[in-house]
């Protein structure tokens, strides 16, 4: 039977020397892509001025996570990590580098848009189950929500430096310069991976052809049914996303339409999410939370659903409280998504990541266009404001009951076993998490 290398629990003197370079060259590549995305949105809009077209490009951007995702993440369980990392980025960087040309020649066209999009999204279902999956090997479990925190602190950091960054880069670059900003950083981020060794664990015998790698994603969610309590974890953060989904879709509605605000109003709330995001991963960075991750991510949650109730009651012209709102919902945000992600990451066998990880974005991926097909005309029918007040209630309430099941409850004495741990192999691994009852 297979063991699982010197992966679980990595040297705390020196693991830092290898993640952070590998870190801080992701970093640089997601601002460089919010960059290039935001003149590329921008580019649409002002050549279409079409809400369909602009729909239809977020809408093809979530179908690869959704159809293909799971099947995704088996395969980054078969192959080398850090040859996924630098593959995907590289194919990123080439779709770029076309863009540019595209841009550079005058011959790009809306379709073409399309396809760069579908395609990116492939190249960010291999990268990101990867990613989490290096993070896992490379940092010690009990760091692991600090990392998640300064993840998270990130992306309100990219949230808030992103559009204006693009805006300046519009207006001092053309737009094929623009796009090739995100080809530099995709090499930034290739560069440290081509000399930093990620650990990889050692797997058993796997069979080749098509039947073997479904029988892996399949082996990845019978896996996560054996863990106690991981399922409804998960089932009740779907629920959450499907909640929450028309949330942010629809807040340039509401501040305009309930609130009377106009674009810079808009700005300044979305501003206010990014600095919660930064607030919150920062100070998870310091912290690392409490004991119970379950109190820690649904608390959280249910704090984030207190305030969209907020933002639903609040009165017209009172832009301040739904800016207030925002904040809190993007602090505590950060709080729960970095508690669960680490939870996920220092639960899970390390020869499990890939398809695991890839399993549970799809669900939530899913989740959002449902949600917004449900709350479209439900909105039409209601209104903004009693859709805010509905989905807050519903949010609530399943946060309430995560709190209250032992089954989701068991899952913080797993992890806390686990921690500093090797993991053992995947197969005698699942047999005894299989063997504990599991209530529903």
């Amino acid at each position: 039977m297979a063991t699982v290398a010197d992966t679980s629990t990595p040297k705390e003197s020196r693991w830092g020397l290898r993640f952070f370079p590998i870190w801080i060259g992701g970093a640089l590549s997601w601002i460089g892509s919010a960059v290039a995305q935001f003149a590329l949105v921008w580019w649409l809009t002002d050549l279409t001025g079409s809400a369909v077209v602009l729909a239809t490009a977020a809408s093809v951007a979530m179908l690869p996570q959704i159809v293909l995702g799971p099947l995704a993440g088996a395969y980054v369980d078969r192959w080398n990590r850090r040859l996924v990392l630098i593959v995907s980025d590289a194919f990123i960087a080439l779709l770029a580098l076309w863009l540019a040309w595209l841009f550079w020649s005058g011959s790009l066209e809306i379709w073409h848009v399309y396809v760069i999009i579908i395609g990116r999204a492939l190249g960010g279902i291999f990268h990101h189950p990867a990613m989490y999956a290096a993070t896992a090997m490379l940092v010690p479990k009990k760091e692991l929500p600090r990392v998640q925190g300064l993840k998270q602190a990130l992306g309100g950091a990219v949230n808030i430096i992103g559009p204006p960054l693009g805006a300046v880069a519009l207006r001092l670059l053309p737009l094929h310069q623009v796009m090739f900003i995100d080809v530099v950083t995709a090499a930034i981020a290739i560069l440290p991976l081509l000399f930093i060794a990620i650990p990889e664990p050692e797997r058993k015998a796997l069979g080749t052809g098509a039947r073997a790698v479904i029988g892996d994603m399949l082996d990845g969610l019978r896996y996560l049914r054996s863990i106690p309590g991981m399922s409804a974890r998960i089932c009740v953060t779907i629920g959450i996303n499907f909640a929450w989904a028309p949330i942010a879709s629809l807040l340039p509605l509401f501040v305009r339409d309930v609130l009377g605000g106009d674009a810079a109003g808009l700005g300044i709330v979305q501003s206010a999410f990014g600095i919660g995001l930064i607030a919150g991963g920062l100070l998870m960075t310091v912290w690392g939370g409490l004991r119970s991750r379950t109190n820690m991510t649904f608390g959280a949650f249910a704090i984030m659903a207190l305030a969209v109730l907020g933002m639903g009651a609040a009165p017209a012209n009172t832009l301040w409280v739904v800016a207030v709102a925002w904040l809190a919902c993007g602090f505590f945000g950060a709080i729960g998504n970095s508690t669960f992600i680490a939870l996920l990451q220092g639960t899970v066998s390390p020869d499990m990541q890939g398809r695991v990880v890839s399993a549970v974005q799809s669900g939530f991926t899913v989740a959002i266009p449902l949600g917004l097909a449900l709350a479209a005309p439900f909105a039409e029918i209601f209104g903004l404001r009693t859709l805010y007040l509905v989905s807050g209630v519903t949010s609530v309430l399943i946060c309430l009951r995560a709190l209250t099941l032992q089954s989701i409850r068991r899952l913080d004495e797993v992890g806390h076993q686990t921690e500093g741990k090797e993991a053992p192999a995947t197969e005698e691994r699942s047999r005894a998490l299989a063997s504990q009852p599991i209530e529903t």
